[in-house]
């Protein structure tokens, strides 16, 4: 224990508790009180410290970092409302539970005590059994507390790790041409997650274009997205023929097919010699044509149900015609769902709205546009889902 008066205001500390034992800090202007304070928590196993007043209670908080305070409310300088006030304003010690002792009964008192960040009232006269089984509760609802944040602070941690890993398998930069340009956006939900997209060179102006959307979001949809990349870069031979690069995709994932997962995905080829794209769709939003004299719309796609579910008897393919200056968007639902703080979905009208508005933009200048317009819809609210977009811009 540790005694301070008013002329004793920073008392050597003694050593701290080993691991598992609490640090308590007794305060009370009255020496028989704190006595009985001290000779009811002796014997607990914590580290017990008393403090005379208010300041000193200050000054032994920041120094010990007590877990536990119970403290008076009537204290002559400092009472214990200024006290707590200053404790819960410091980041230092505004973790320390405090539980107040005031001979008080209005509810009023015990109203303003807990919206200053008190969590409990002991009434005076004091009573052992219930000073003890009340200090025993709230170190084990602190303890517990500090359990569920560290666990949430190596979660975090782990998926940190887990979402630089997966950007290290999307394209570094993507390729170049004088007839097509492309640029891209990736922003995950949840530090990892299961959107995917990649451009493939082909040969001379050819190029194989893939958005893919796991379902579900943080590890284990970044590890399916994870396998979805190194199996379409396994197959190399498919990559000219969408149809086979859907098909040969649920086909090695046949062992995932009765489980929870299912992965949307849409894979087109984009010739700039013909300026043509040859895709094929697994229940993935179609890609929207940008056409400055005729607006945005989306274009028409046979579509076959999402992949990793069933087997795929045949998969459709679709061909389009494109023109100079066209844009071709490519985009995951995380776009067309994601909400305000209000709930309210920025939507595919809004979208499209967008993009008609940008005029002849160039793709790079598009995605920062459509970045921005979603970062300002959301007003600082987190993604739900991950976000992809992609842009194809014909020359």
């Amino acid at each position: 224990m540790t005694g301070t008066g008013p002329a004793d205001r920073a008392p050597a500390l003694p050593p701290a508790p080993p691991p598992g034992q609490a640090t308590i800090l007794v305060v009370d202007d009255s020496a028989v009180n704190l006595q009985v304070l001290v000779r009811t928590l002796h014997g607990t196993g914590h580290r017990v410290l008393a403090a005379r007043d208010g300041r000193a209670a200050l000054e032994i908080a920041r120094r010990a970092r007590p877990d536990l305070m119970l403290l008076d409310v009537m204290m002559p300088e400092l009472d214990g409302f200024d006290v707590c006030r200053a404790i819960k304003a410091d980041p230092a010690t505004q973790d320390i539970v405090v539980i107040f002792l005031s001979a008080l009964g209005d509810v009023a008192d015990k109203v303003s005590g807990l919206a200053l960040g008190a969590v409990d009232y002991v009434t005076k006269p004091i009573q052992a059994e219930e000073v003890l089984a009340r200090v025993a509760n709230h170190l084990t609802r602190q303890s517990l507390e500090r359990e569920l944040r560290s666990s949430r602070d190596r979660l975090n941690r782990e998926l940190e790790s887990t979402g630089r890993m997966q950007r290290l398998i999307l394209p570094p930069s993507l390729p170049s041409h004088p007839s097509l340009q492309f640029a891209a956006s990736y922003q995950t939900s949840r530090h990892a997650g299961g959107d995917y997209y990649d451009v493939l060179p082909l040969g001379p102006g050819q190029f194989g274009v893939m958005v893919a959307d796991v379902s579900g979001h943080g590890a284990p949809a970044a590890i399916i997205m994870a396998m979805i990349r190194a199996a379409l870069h396994s197959h190399p031979g498919t990559h000219g023929d969408p149809a086979a690069v859907l098909r040969t995709l649920n086909d090695h994932f046949a062992y995932l097919w009765d489980t929870a997962m299912f992965a949307t995905a849409i894979y087109a080829v984009a010739d700039a010699e013909r300026r043509e794209l040859h895709l094929a769709c697994a229940g993935h939003p179609p890609p929207l044509l940008v056409r400055p004299s005729e607006g945005v719309k989306p274009i028409p796609v046979d579509a076959v149900p999402p992949l990793l579910l069933m087997e795929l008897d045949t998969v459709p393919c679709s061909r389009v015609s494109l023109r100079s200056g066209d844009r071709v968007v490519f985009y995951t639902d995380g776009i067309t769902e994601r909400v305000d703080s209000h709930g309210q979905m920025y939507d595919f009208d809004r979208l499209a709205a967008t993009l008609a508005a940008m005029g002849p933009a160039d793709p790079s200048s598009m995605v920062e546009a459509l970045e921005a317009d979603l970062a300002a819809f959301a007003d600082g609210h987190e993604p739900d889902d991950d976000q992809t977009l992609l842009v194809i811009g014909f020359e």
